[in-house]
């Protein structure tokens, strides 16, 4: 039989009880929120310039009006002619990588060049055998593989044995991939083809030189300027009739920044002629522990405002506090999407506020100061609102430095040194100098009883290059330094020191860094190398110069016109 007993289910509920006097039991009177002390009110008004305020409208809507220049100009370097800038490439790839044409077979190290003149020697195997081993021979005789800076001189057995090594194993084997592009860019062709395989041959090579243009050819000129151990470029735009020439003039390397350039003197505003209007809505700018704007509203304790100590004298603080509680919420964000590879300016900003009333807006500064403003060259003076946005190398790839030079002060020798710590081997890899440091033990002391020794220097670590002191110009009292080399006492005779990295440029008759360049804390400047992919998906590979602070001076213990005591007689 079914159990047909009612079940009831039992609970509370809570309700608001409202008073009954005044409104007859409504909420009408707790929705009021009246106030009973208004004085309280208007302190706290007054104690935030609420009072101080020309009006209580916030932002609504906004028209901008915007105008743009194409960047089609690259200039390497602070003089020479500019060539045109390729759609979509980084401006690091360009200004880094860039270097000299007579300096590109040096910068490819052993194993690259290896592989590039293998990969042309496959080019030929549509010729005959017996013809391609003819031209395989004048090949490898006409660019061999280690002839000039691939290896370094045999005289030195005890520098980078590695390459050496690597350097016998392929010469017999490989041609030198640069010098070879260079003798086909020349016109170079084997002797002994005939008209039909003289043309196979030229098919094969111009296949191969684009593809070695494309992988291995650096970008047209070299924007390193050694003395000052920076790189200088300058980028040109254009809109309609208007040019604008940007200049960076201190980029030390690793990411080109807008702030870093400077705009000529000739540059103006942009026109509304051609420009394009568009209407967004504004957003308020936040940020963690930003000052809530209601008062009963619960604050993030990301950041405690109201914990910073500070004194009298902490202006910095006393400023940063003020600007949260006040000026905090005053600030809004206008989203306005950029096309890359241009400069943009503003050329109209009109905001309609709350009350309907429009607002134009103009740059904020004058002539003697700005805010994100690019500064005039030569004078720093705020120039024009325009907004450079280039091809940047945005998820950039950087290895371990290749080479490594620590360019520090002697006060006690009154020299500065230029300290080899790494340097690209031959094969490519990173290679400690100081391992390869000879033998210099000096001469000792004489045996003969009561006998001195002359010593006309004290020996130096084998990897420290001197830089020399000399005037600026002819008669004046300013310096700079010139890059030397040392011949130490050993044992055996004297040996000379020799730079081997590519920042010392060892091919260069006379190397000089300026004075200002090389403080008291020194400078380490390294070669990296660099992965980048562009917007359209290209692969960019380079070795990037940086330049940054370095580790104090040093001492290298080196003196002059020294006294050796005899030995002291054995019993």
């Amino acid at each position: 039989m079914a159990d047909d007993r009612a079940v009831f289910a039992q609970f509370h509920r809570i309700e608001p009880n409202v008073r009954p006097s005044g409104t007859g039991g409504q909420l009408d009177e707790a929705l009021q929120a009246r106030i009973a002390d208004p004085l309280f009110l208007l302190a706290r008004q007054r104690q935030l310039a609420e009072f101080h305020g020309e009006d209580g409208g916030s932002p609504v809507g906004c028209s901008l009006t915007t105008a743009a220049a194409t960047v089609d100009r690259f200039r390497p370097g602070d003089t020479g002619p500019s060539m045109p800038y390729p759609p979509g490439m980084p401006v690091e790839y360009l200004t880094e990588a860039g270097r000299a044409p007579d300096l590109a077979d040096r910068e490819l190290t052993l194993r690259t060049a290896a592989r590039a003149g293998l990969r042309f020697l496959q080019q030929l195997a549509a010729l005959p055998t017996g013809v391609q081993n003819s031209v395989t021979d004048q090949t490898l005789a006409k660019f061999p593989l280690v002839d000039g800076a691939a290896v370094e001189p045999t005289d030195e057995p005890e520098a980078d044995p590695a390459g050496r090594a690597l350097g016998t194993v392929l010469l017999a084997h490989a041609p030198h991939g640069g010098k070879l592009a260079r003798g086909l860019a020349a016109g170079w062709h084997p002797t002994g083809l005939s008209p039909p395989q003289l043309t196979a041959f030229n098919q094969a090579a111009t296949a191969w030189k684009s593809w070695f243009a494309a992988e291995h050819a650096p970008p047209a000129g070299s924007s390193w300027v050694r003395d000052r151990m920076e790189h200088h470029f300058a980028v040109e735009a254009s809109r309609g009739g208007q040019r604008i020439t940007l200049t960076a003039p201190e980029y030390p390397g690793g990411g080109a920044e807008g702030y870093q350039f400077d705009v000529d003197p000739a540059a103006t505003a942009f026109t509304t002629t051609g420009a394009s209007t568009r209407t967004v809505l504004p957003t308020r700018a936040t940020y963690p522990g930003m000052p809530a704007e209601r008062w009963w509203e619960f604050e993030d304790t990301t950041v405690n405002l109201p914990s910073v100590e500070a004194g009298a004298a902490d202006l910095a603080r006393l400023l940063l506090v003020e600007f949260a509680n006040v000026y905090g919420n005053d600030h809004w964000v206008v989203p306005l999407e950029l096309e890359v590879g241009q400069v943009h300016g503003i050329t109209d900003l009109t905001v309609v506020d709350t009350f309907g009333d429009p607002l134009t807006l103009q740059p904020a500064g004058d002539e003697h100061w700005s805010l994100f403003r690019l500064g005039v060259a030569g004078s720093g003076r705020p120039g024009p609102a325009l907004l450079p946005l280039l091809p940047r190398a945005a998820g950039r790839l950087e290895g371990p430095p290749v080479e490594e030079v620590l360019f520090v002060r002697d006060e006690m020798a009154n020299l500065a040194w230029a300290i080899e710590r790494t340097v690209q081997s031959a094969t490519g890899a990173p290679r400690p100098r100081a391992n390869e440091t000879p033998d210099l033990t000096p001469p000792g002391p004489s045996d003969v009883p009561g006998a001195l020794t002359y010593q006309l220097a004290s020996s130096v670590p084998y990897h420290w290059i001197p830089l020399v002191p000399v005037p600026l110009v002819p008669g004046s009292a300013a310096i700079r330094f010139r890059r030397g080399r040392m011949t130490l006492p050993t044992a055996q005779g004297t040996v000379r020191t020799r730079a081997r990295g590519r920042l010392l440029e060892p091919e260069v008759a006379r190397v000089y860094v300026r004075d200002e360049e090389i403080p008291r804390s020194g400078v380490t400047a390294t070669r990296v190398p660099v992965t980048v992919r562009g917007h359209d998906g290209r692969h960019y590979r380079w070795i990037g110069r940086r330049a940054r602070a370095g580790q104090g001076e040093a001492a290298a213990g080196l003196a002059f016109d020294g006294v050796l005591p005899a030995k002291e007689a054995t019993p």
